[in-house]
């Protein structure tokens, strides 16, 4: 018993493998005289792929799971029954080979000889290269903290060095007014009495001009120094700096316009001008070679009921284009 059902089952194999698909789907197509564009246009997919299924070419599909569905909707449309045909499809799809490369077939591909890995290590090598002799050629300096302080100390205390020089100077000049004598000495020290005087009527001077409207503007001891050997007079340099130049004082610039709006008609032109307070400055007909000139609050909104009337509209002495507010000979727009 068990040798007929396998004989059975050896048999209905045999005639599953030997239904070729193609030629059974062709044949019923041209007993129905159904055309390739029919059958097409039926299952909603291109000939080429009516005619793959014909040839049995099932590797022309996307996907198996779609040749095998248009297969059977290919076998509906002709009557046909497709559970044959589709174990017959599946037992086709068993005995093809797998297209999935084994996984160390693809870790061959990738080699020392791919032009891609080759290419990269020229690259890396290059970058390498250039960094090793390019490198040391550039001047690094590397500033510690300790050099930092030392400068900011040095310019912290420059002037401080010339004020030490100072003294050594003046003793070395009380040295010499030492041996002069006394009718000379007692000269010097009344004519340094005077300048001592006239220096501070100079000093009191500009800090008095330093603190007019309560703001401290006035000169340094160091600055006035510095000043008087330059032969320049403190004071005159506080007094030119109150001063206002006449550049800036000059009255402001007058506006070139006498009117905000200007309108000049070629046309007969209806005209309607309101200001922000919606105020009617003018509503009428401009006739042709007649100009408006207004002026309000702005902004004004302005309607032109022939725009092609009008030859110029000027806003504050400006040329403004209203061709972008017209339709239909009609302009509504805003001057702001």
């Amino acid at each position: 018993m068990t040798t007929e059902f396998q004989t059975d089952a050896s048999v209905s194999k045999t005639n599953m493998d030997t239904i070729n698909i193609g030629n059974r789907l062709k044949a019923k197509r041209l007993e129905l005289e159904f055309d390739e564009r029919h059958v097409a246009t039926a299952l909603k997919i291109p000939i080429d792929q009516v005619r793959a299924l014909e040839a049995n070419n099932f590797k022309y599909f996307r996907s198996v799971t779609f040749a095998r569905g248009f297969l059977k909707s290919y076998c509906r449309l002709l009557g046909i029954e497709p559970s044959e045909m589709l174990r017959a499809f599946d037992s086709e799809l068993e005995d093809a080979e797998p297209t999935i490369k084994p996984v160390d077939k693809v870790n061959k591909q990738t080699n020392f000889g791919d032009p891609i890995v080759i290419f990269i290590s020229v690259i890396i090598v290059a970058v390498l290269v250039f960094l090793v002799f390019w490198w040391p050629s550039q001047p690094s300096k590397i500033v510690s903290p300790n050099e930092i302080k030392n400068e900011v100390s040095e310019t912290a205390t420059a002037p401080d060095l010339d004020a030490t020089e100072e003294p050594s100077n003046e003793s070395s000049d009380a040295d010499d007014i030492s041996n002069v004598s006394s009718s000379n000495a007692s000269a010097d020290v009344d004519a340094a009495s005077d300048s001592d005087s006239e220096g501070s009527a100079n000093s009191d001077q500009v800090e008095k001009t330093a603190n007019n409207g309560g703001v401290v503007t006035g000169l340094s001891a160091e600055t006035m120094a510095i000043l008087e050997e330059a032969g320049v007079r403190p004071e005159d340099v506080v007094r030119a700096t109150a001063e206002v130049p006449a550049e800036l004082a000059a009255a402001p610039k007058m506006p070139s316009y006498t009117d905000e709006v200007e309108i000049a008609f070629g046309a007969d032109c209806w005209t309607e001008v309101r200001d922000a307070s919606g105020k009617i400055l003018f509503s009428g007909v401009k006739s042709a070679g007649t100009k408006l000139s207004l002026t309000g609050k702005a902004p004004y909104r302005v309607v032109l009921g022939y725009a092609k009337g009008v030859s110029s509209l000027k806003y504050k002495g400006e040329v403004f284009d209203f061709s972008s507010f017209t339709h239909k000979d009609l302009a509504r727009f805003e001057l702001k």
